[in-house]
Protein backbone atom coordinates (compact mmCIF):
# COMPACT_ATOMS: atom_id res chain seq x y z
CA UNK A 1 0.00 0.00 0.00
CA UNK A 2 1.76 3.14 -1.22
CA UNK A 3 1.40 6.38 0.72
CA UNK A 4 -0.03 9.04 -1.59
CA UNK A 5 -0.45 12.71 -0.71
CA UNK A 6 -3.40 14.81 -1.81
CA UNK A 7 -2.07 18.05 -3.31
CA UNK A 8 -4.92 20.42 -2.37
CA UNK A 9 -2.84 22.58 -0.01
CA UNK A 10 0.26 22.74 -2.25
CA UNK A 11 -1.24 24.55 -5.23
CA UNK A 12 1.46 27.26 -5.11
CA UNK A 13 4.17 24.77 -6.13
CA UNK A 14 5.16 23.99 -9.68
CA UNK A 15 4.80 20.43 -10.91
CA UNK A 16 8.48 19.66 -10.27
CA UNK A 17 8.47 21.42 -6.90
CA UNK A 18 5.41 19.43 -5.84
CA UNK A 19 7.14 16.17 -6.65
CA UNK A 20 10.25 17.18 -4.73
CA UNK A 21 8.17 18.22 -1.73
CA UNK A 22 6.04 15.08 -1.70
CA UNK A 23 9.08 12.80 -1.84
CA UNK A 24 10.91 14.76 0.84
CA UNK A 25 7.92 14.47 3.19
CA UNK A 26 7.98 10.68 2.99
CA UNK A 27 5.37 9.79 0.37
CA UNK A 28 5.41 7.42 -2.59
CA UNK A 29 3.07 9.32 -4.85
CA UNK A 30 0.69 12.19 -5.55
CA UNK A 31 -3.08 12.52 -5.68
CA UNK A 32 -3.14 15.46 -8.04
CA UNK A 33 -5.91 18.01 -7.53
CA UNK A 34 -7.10 19.20 -10.94
CA UNK A 35 -8.69 22.39 -9.71
CA UNK A 36 -8.78 26.15 -10.38
CA UNK A 37 -5.60 27.89 -9.29
CA UNK A 38 -3.53 24.69 -9.43
CA UNK A 39 -0.78 24.06 -12.01
CA UNK A 40 -2.93 21.26 -13.45
CA UNK A 41 -6.53 22.38 -13.87
CA UNK A 42 -9.57 21.56 -15.97
CA UNK A 43 -8.62 24.09 -18.64
CA UNK A 44 -5.14 22.72 -19.32
CA UNK A 45 -5.36 19.12 -18.07
CA UNK A 46 -4.92 17.45 -21.47
CA UNK A 47 -1.59 19.20 -22.00
CA UNK A 48 -0.16 19.52 -18.49
CA UNK A 49 -1.10 16.24 -16.82
CA UNK A 50 0.81 13.86 -19.14
CA UNK A 51 3.90 16.07 -18.89
CA UNK A 52 3.55 16.34 -15.12
CA UNK A 53 3.23 12.59 -14.73
CA UNK A 54 6.45 12.08 -16.67
CA UNK A 55 8.25 14.49 -14.31
CA UNK A 56 6.91 12.70 -11.21
CA UNK A 57 7.81 9.31 -12.64
CA UNK A 58 11.37 10.53 -13.17
CA UNK A 59 11.35 11.68 -9.53
CA UNK A 60 10.40 8.15 -8.44
CA UNK A 61 6.77 8.98 -7.64
CA UNK A 62 3.47 7.46 -8.71
CA UNK A 63 0.26 9.34 -9.52
CA UNK A 64 -2.63 6.88 -9.29
CA UNK A 65 -5.38 9.44 -8.89
CA UNK A 66 -6.65 12.79 -10.16
CA UNK A 67 -9.08 14.65 -7.89
CA UNK A 68 -11.65 16.90 -9.54
CA UNK A 69 -13.27 19.99 -8.01
CA UNK A 70 -15.94 19.31 -5.37
CA UNK A 71 -18.72 20.44 -7.75
CA UNK A 72 -17.52 18.28 -10.66
CA UNK A 73 -20.61 16.11 -11.22
CA UNK A 74 -21.80 16.94 -14.76
CA UNK A 75 -20.69 14.25 -17.22
CA UNK A 76 -21.92 16.32 -20.18
CA UNK A 77 -19.57 19.24 -19.43
CA UNK A 78 -16.66 19.70 -21.84
CA UNK A 79 -14.30 19.61 -18.87
CA UNK A 80 -15.33 16.02 -18.13
CA UNK A 81 -14.11 14.82 -21.50
CA UNK A 82 -10.86 16.78 -21.08
CA UNK A 83 -10.20 15.30 -17.64
CA UNK A 84 -10.73 11.70 -18.72
CA UNK A 85 -8.69 12.21 -21.88
CA UNK A 86 -5.85 13.83 -19.93
CA UNK A 87 -5.76 11.00 -17.38
CA UNK A 88 -5.83 8.39 -20.13
CA UNK A 89 -2.93 10.05 -21.96
CA UNK A 90 -0.96 10.34 -18.70
CA UNK A 91 -1.65 6.75 -17.62
CA UNK A 92 -3.49 7.79 -14.43
CA UNK A 93 -5.98 5.10 -13.54
CA UNK A 94 -8.52 6.80 -11.26
CA UNK A 95 -10.58 9.98 -11.16
CA UNK A 96 -12.31 11.19 -7.99
CA UNK A 97 -15.54 12.98 -8.85
CA UNK A 98 -17.16 15.84 -7.01
CA UNK A 99 -20.32 15.29 -4.99
CA UNK A 100 -24.04 15.17 -5.48
CA UNK A 101 -25.66 16.96 -2.56
CA UNK A 102 -28.83 16.44 -0.52
CA UNK A 103 -30.62 19.54 0.72
CA UNK A 104 -33.16 19.57 3.51
CA UNK A 105 -36.59 19.01 2.02
CA UNK A 106 -35.31 17.09 -1.02
CA UNK A 107 -36.85 13.78 -2.04
CA UNK A 108 -33.86 11.55 -1.29
CA UNK A 109 -34.78 8.80 -3.75
CA UNK A 110 -35.37 11.25 -6.58
CA UNK A 111 -32.00 12.92 -5.93
CA UNK A 112 -30.36 9.50 -5.75
CA UNK A 113 -31.83 8.55 -9.13
CA UNK A 114 -30.49 11.79 -10.59
CA UNK A 115 -27.04 11.06 -9.18
CA UNK A 116 -27.12 7.49 -10.48
CA UNK A 117 -27.93 8.70 -13.99
CA UNK A 118 -24.96 11.05 -13.81
CA UNK A 119 -22.67 8.34 -12.49
CA UNK A 120 -23.72 5.99 -15.30
CA UNK A 121 -22.68 8.65 -17.81
CA UNK A 122 -19.32 9.02 -16.09
CA UNK A 123 -18.99 5.23 -16.26
CA UNK A 124 -19.43 5.51 -20.03
CA UNK A 125 -16.45 7.89 -20.08
CA UNK A 126 -14.52 5.32 -18.05
CA UNK A 127 -15.32 2.65 -20.63
CA UNK A 128 -14.17 4.97 -23.43
CA UNK A 129 -10.92 6.10 -21.83
CA UNK A 130 -9.94 3.23 -19.52
CA UNK A 131 -9.89 5.41 -16.39
CA UNK A 132 -11.98 4.31 -13.39
CA UNK A 133 -14.57 6.70 -11.99
CA UNK A 134 -14.37 6.85 -8.17
CA UNK A 135 -16.77 8.31 -5.64
CA UNK A 136 -15.65 9.33 -2.17
CA UNK A 137 -17.57 8.99 1.10
CA UNK A 138 -18.04 12.44 2.63
CA UNK A 139 -19.97 12.86 5.87
CA UNK A 140 -22.90 15.22 6.07
CA UNK A 141 -25.36 16.04 3.31
CA UNK A 142 -23.59 14.34 0.41
CA UNK A 143 -25.25 11.52 -1.50
CA UNK A 144 -23.06 8.56 -0.53
CA UNK A 145 -22.03 9.93 2.85
CA UNK A 146 -20.93 6.51 4.14
CA UNK A 147 -20.51 2.97 2.81
CA UNK A 148 -24.21 2.13 3.16
CA UNK A 149 -25.22 5.31 1.37
CA UNK A 150 -22.66 4.94 -1.38
CA UNK A 151 -23.92 1.45 -2.17
CA UNK A 152 -27.30 3.03 -2.96
CA UNK A 153 -25.41 5.05 -5.55
CA UNK A 154 -23.23 2.40 -7.23
CA UNK A 155 -25.02 -0.90 -6.74
CA UNK A 156 -25.50 -2.76 -10.02
CA UNK A 157 -22.86 -0.76 -11.87
CA UNK A 158 -19.75 -2.35 -13.35
CA UNK A 159 -16.96 -2.35 -10.69
CA UNK A 160 -14.39 -2.30 -13.48
CA UNK A 161 -15.66 1.16 -14.39
CA UNK A 162 -16.94 2.57 -11.07
CA UNK A 163 -15.06 2.39 -7.78
CA UNK A 164 -15.68 3.41 -4.18
CA UNK A 165 -13.25 5.58 -2.24
CA UNK A 166 -14.02 5.11 1.49
CA UNK A 167 -12.75 7.80 3.85
CA UNK A 168 -12.23 6.51 7.37
CA UNK A 169 -12.33 9.91 9.02
CA UNK A 170 -15.71 10.66 7.53
CA UNK A 171 -16.95 7.16 8.42
CA UNK A 172 -16.02 7.83 12.04
CA UNK A 173 -17.92 11.12 12.08
CA UNK A 174 -21.17 9.79 10.69
CA UNK A 175 -20.97 6.42 12.43
CA UNK A 176 -20.28 3.19 10.59
CA UNK A 177 -18.57 0.00 11.74
CA UNK A 178 -15.29 -0.44 9.88
CA UNK A 179 -15.62 -4.15 9.11
CA UNK A 180 -19.28 -3.90 8.11
CA UNK A 181 -18.69 -0.83 5.94
CA UNK A 182 -15.79 -2.39 4.06
CA UNK A 183 -17.74 -5.65 3.65
CA UNK A 184 -20.53 -3.69 1.95
CA UNK A 185 -18.23 -2.14 -0.64
CA UNK A 186 -15.79 -5.04 -1.11
CA UNK A 187 -16.49 -5.50 -4.82
CA UNK A 188 -16.09 -1.76 -5.54
CA UNK A 189 -13.15 -0.86 -3.28
CA UNK A 190 -10.71 1.19 -5.38
CA UNK A 191 -8.94 3.71 -3.10
CA UNK A 192 -8.59 4.42 0.64
CA UNK A 193 -8.99 7.93 2.04
CA UNK A 194 -6.85 8.54 5.12
CA UNK A 195 -7.85 11.20 7.63
CA UNK A 196 -8.68 11.11 11.34
CA UNK A 197 -11.53 12.73 13.24
CA UNK A 198 -13.31 12.97 16.56
CA UNK A 199 -16.11 14.87 18.27
CA UNK A 200 -14.60 17.78 20.19
CA UNK A 201 -16.15 19.74 23.08
CA UNK A 202 -17.41 23.18 22.08
CA UNK A 203 -17.57 26.38 24.06
CA UNK A 204 -19.94 26.49 27.01
CA UNK A 205 -23.55 26.85 25.93
CA UNK A 206 -23.00 25.43 22.42
CA UNK A 207 -25.67 23.14 21.01
CA UNK A 208 -24.75 20.39 20.61
CA UNK A 209 -21.88 20.52 23.11
CA UNK A 210 -19.71 18.26 20.90
CA UNK A 211 -19.00 18.75 17.19
CA UNK A 212 -16.92 17.02 14.47
CA UNK A 213 -13.24 17.87 14.19
CA UNK A 214 -10.39 16.61 12.01
CA UNK A 215 -6.96 15.91 13.48
CA UNK A 216 -3.62 14.25 12.71
CA UNK A 217 -3.56 10.49 12.26
CA UNK A 218 -3.63 8.73 15.60
CA UNK A 219 -5.16 11.75 17.32
CA UNK A 220 -8.79 10.90 16.63
CA UNK A 221 -11.27 8.07 16.89
CA UNK A 222 -10.22 5.98 13.88
CA UNK A 223 -8.65 2.62 14.79
CA UNK A 224 -5.85 2.63 12.23
CA UNK A 225 -4.47 -0.79 13.10
CA UNK A 226 -7.92 -2.21 12.47
CA UNK A 227 -8.25 -0.28 9.21
CA UNK A 228 -4.96 -1.64 7.87
CA UNK A 229 -5.71 -5.18 9.07
CA UNK A 230 -9.09 -5.10 7.31
CA UNK A 231 -7.62 -3.72 4.09
CA UNK A 232 -4.85 -6.32 4.12
CA UNK A 233 -7.44 -9.04 4.77
CA UNK A 234 -9.26 -7.90 1.62
CA UNK A 235 -5.97 -8.11 -0.35
CA UNK A 236 -6.15 -4.37 -0.92
CA UNK A 237 -2.96 -3.20 -2.60
CA UNK A 238 -4.04 0.28 -3.68
CA UNK A 239 -2.89 3.65 -2.36
CA UNK A 240 -3.48 5.10 1.09
CA UNK A 241 -4.40 8.67 0.16
CA UNK A 242 -3.59 11.15 2.94
CA UNK A 243 -5.78 14.26 2.83
CA UNK A 244 -3.87 16.59 5.21
CA UNK A 245 -6.94 17.96 6.96
CA UNK A 246 -6.14 18.94 10.54
CA UNK A 247 -8.01 20.73 13.32
CA UNK A 248 -10.93 21.83 11.20
CA UNK A 249 -14.30 22.17 12.89
CA UNK A 250 -17.90 21.52 11.98
CA UNK A 251 -18.52 24.54 9.79
CA UNK A 252 -15.57 23.80 7.53
CA UNK A 253 -16.02 20.02 7.44
CA UNK A 254 -19.63 20.28 6.29
CA UNK A 255 -18.74 22.95 3.74
CA UNK A 256 -17.21 20.30 1.43
CA UNK A 257 -14.04 21.87 0.12
CA UNK A 258 -12.00 24.63 1.74
CA UNK A 259 -8.76 24.96 -0.19
CA UNK A 260 -8.33 28.61 0.79
CA UNK A 261 -7.88 27.75 4.46
CA UNK A 262 -4.72 25.80 5.21
CA UNK A 263 -3.81 24.02 8.45
CA UNK A 264 -1.13 25.46 10.70
CA UNK A 265 2.20 23.55 10.70
CA UNK A 266 1.08 21.76 7.55
CA UNK A 267 4.36 20.19 6.47
CA UNK A 268 5.24 18.97 9.96
CA UNK A 269 1.86 17.27 10.32
CA UNK A 270 2.09 15.75 6.84
CA UNK A 271 5.48 14.22 7.73
CA UNK A 272 4.10 12.91 11.02
CA UNK A 273 1.20 11.24 9.22
CA UNK A 274 3.60 9.45 6.86
CA UNK A 275 5.78 8.26 9.73
CA UNK A 276 2.74 7.08 11.70
CA UNK A 277 1.36 5.04 8.80
CA UNK A 278 4.74 3.51 8.00
CA UNK A 279 5.19 2.42 11.60
CA UNK A 280 1.82 0.64 11.52
CA UNK A 281 2.50 -0.94 8.13
CA UNK A 282 5.84 -2.22 9.45
CA UNK A 283 4.02 -3.98 12.28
Amino acid sequence: MDLVLNSKFFEQLSVAELGEKVGAMGYDGIDICVRPGHPVNLDNVEQTLPAAHRIWRDQGLSCPLATAPVDFNDPSAAAAERLYAGCAEAGIGHIKLGYWRFREGDDYWRELDRARRGLEEFAALSARYGVKTCYHTHSGSCIGSNCAGIMHLVRGMDPQLVGIYPDFGHMALDGEDLAMGLAMIRDYLALAGIKDSFHAPQSEGSEPPYAPMFTMLGGGSVNWRKVLELLAGMDYAGPLVVHTEYKFGEGIIRQVGYADEKPDSLESLVRQDAAYLRSLLAE
